[in-house]
């Protein structure tokens, strides 16, 4: 069991770090009440003709890296507006291995605010994702994004925008005391919206390597999560908390000197949600929980999933299939489990072949799911793994944690007209639920597998909040809250 622990992961853990890293523009502002932010000039201070500050990035007390934030007014004879650039390096503690992230981006701004040109290049170990939106007419752009098996290329529409990428700074210049106000990011990259809301609370003295300032301090909440800004008179961002992350405007000097801890901590630890011991987890056919902290449209029913009456109770039955049947398997009533998405890829050759050599004659739809788990399990490498992860990359790359080697599973049934999704949830693992992803296979009767846990049928600590790998995103809303109690297991 101890060795199967160091294989949870999902990359819900960066959903800060690369739902920020992204792009992000502004498609429609939202808030009842609230004052909307419609135009960039409330986060790049008027008189800013040049910026160009480093930041520590923290988790907790330690030291993960930096981010370089450089922005500048660009001369007339090129046209005016504003160039804003960012490179952001950390070495990220994850089940006893340091992942090394890279990302920089690029931003040039037309000088009423508007998106003229925006690039990104994230790499961590054997991954990259390099994206490029450029106009093309007033609210008509061109994305190029490249990954190691991919190259895509559309057009989009998109009205106002406010852009944002990792960890640049967010300047709430005139933001008026006690005011709250909202704005809608969109990232074209990961096709996501996320509302966020920011309130001015007035003025505080924030202390920094044993300094003292006198700063405005600002309230942020990214769909139910909290975090604070920190900015100098100037609009000049001192200080970002959030998610547990700290980002602290320091002398580059000092930050070259730093050390970045090796495995003195893992950062999936911190994510995790305390419960009570639970025996022998593999063999139970019955789980009975309590979950508090989050809305409850998220404690969702399914085939071996039932929530009770109140929204808060619910259990869980491990499912081992008594009807089984050959493929091929009848597709209606079946169609949104078999289609390829951002995540999904399958109708592509080098999928199709792997997994006809692996499968050969076999019909049983069971037995499938039993053959290409155990050619995942011996031929993928369960390392944590910073990326989108996608079947073709997972294949290409041949490493993944549990939301990569998820993607490739269903990638694989669904070659074979298998019905299959990929579950977002928690799964019980030495006295702490972890988040984490698995498999829903159609056999004859649905049933739960996990890839990454090497269960043909998963046990019965498998607690579904979100399906699909795009809804792993929405644990953003309840990350810092959830709770759980465990009322009864058998």
């Amino acid at each position: 069991m101890k060795e199967k622990y160091k294989y949870l992961n999902l990359v819900f853990v960066l959903l800060f770090l690369i739902s920020f890293f992204a792009l992000f523009f502004l498609e429609a502002p939202v808030g009842l009440g609230i004052h909307k932010i419609k135009n960039l000039s409330y986060f790049i201070p008027s008189d800013l003709l040049l910026d160009d500050s480093w930041y520590g990035v923290y988790f907790g007390d330690k030291y993960i890296g930096y981010s370089h934030s450089f922005m500048k007014a660009q001369e007339l004879k090129k046209g005016g507006g504003y160039l804003l650039r960012n490179k952001t390096f950390l070495n990220m503690p994850i089940l006893g291995a340091i992942e090394k992230l890279n990302l920089e981006t690029e931003i040039i701004l037309n000088k009423n605010y508007s998106l003229n040109e925006a690039s990104m290049n994230l790499s961590s170990s054997k991954y990259f994702l390099k994206g490029n939106l450029k106009r093309d007419q007033r609210n008509k752009f061109q994305l190029a994004i490249l990954t190691p098996t991919q190259k895509v290329n559309k057009k989009i529409e998109l009205s106002e925008q406010i852009i944002n990428s990792s960890f640049a700074p967010i300047f709430p210049n005139y933001l008026s005391l006690k005011k709250k106000a909202s704005f809608c990011f969109f990232d074209p990259i990961l096709n996501r919206k996320t509302t966020i809301f920011i309130e001015n609370r007035g003025t505080t003295i924030l202390e920094i390597n044993n300094k003292e300032y006198e700063v405005f301090e600002f309230d942020i909440d990214v769909e139910g999560t909290k975090g604070k800004i920190y900015t100098n008179k100037k609009s000049h961002l001192l200080k970002q908390e959030f998610l547990g992350f700290e980002f602290i405007k320091e002398d580059p000097m000092d930050l070259f000197n730093k050390e970045s801890p090796l495995t003195s901590f893992d950062l999936i630890e911190n994510f995790t949600v305390p419960s009570t011991y639970i025996p022998d987890k593999e063999s139970l056919k019955y789980v009975k929980a309590k979950i508090t902290g989050i809305d409850n449209k998220f404690i969702i029913n399914t085939f071996n999933q039932k929530v009770q009456e109140d929204g808060w109770i619910v259990e869980i039955f491990k499912t081992e299939p008594k009807l089984i049947i050959n493929i091929p398997i009848e597709k209606h009533g079946f169609e949104k489990f078999l289609k390829e998405d951002n995540f999904i890829k399958f109708r592509n050759s080098q999928v199709e072949d792997t997994v006809l050599k692996i499968v050969g004659n076999e019909k049983d739809a069971f037995k499938i799911v039993k053959i290409l788990s155990k050619w995942i399990d011996k031929n993928i490498k369960k390392v944590p793994t910073i990326s989108i992860p996608n079947t073709l990359d997972v294949l290409h790359l041949k490493q993944g944690d549990c939301g990569e080697l998820s993607a490739l599973l269903v990638g694989f049934l669904r070659s074979l007209g298998i019905p299959s999704y990929v579950n977002i949830g928690i799964v019980y693992q030495d006295g702490k639920f972890f988040y984490h992803a698995w498999v829903s296979a159609f056999v004859g009767e649905w049933i739960d597998t996990d890839p990454a846990l090497g269960q043909i049928t998963a046990d019965a600590t498998h607690i579904k909040l979100v399906k699909t790998l795009k809804g792993q995103f929405e644990i953003f809303k309840f990350i810092d809250n959830l709770k759980i109690e465990i009322l009864d297991f058998k």
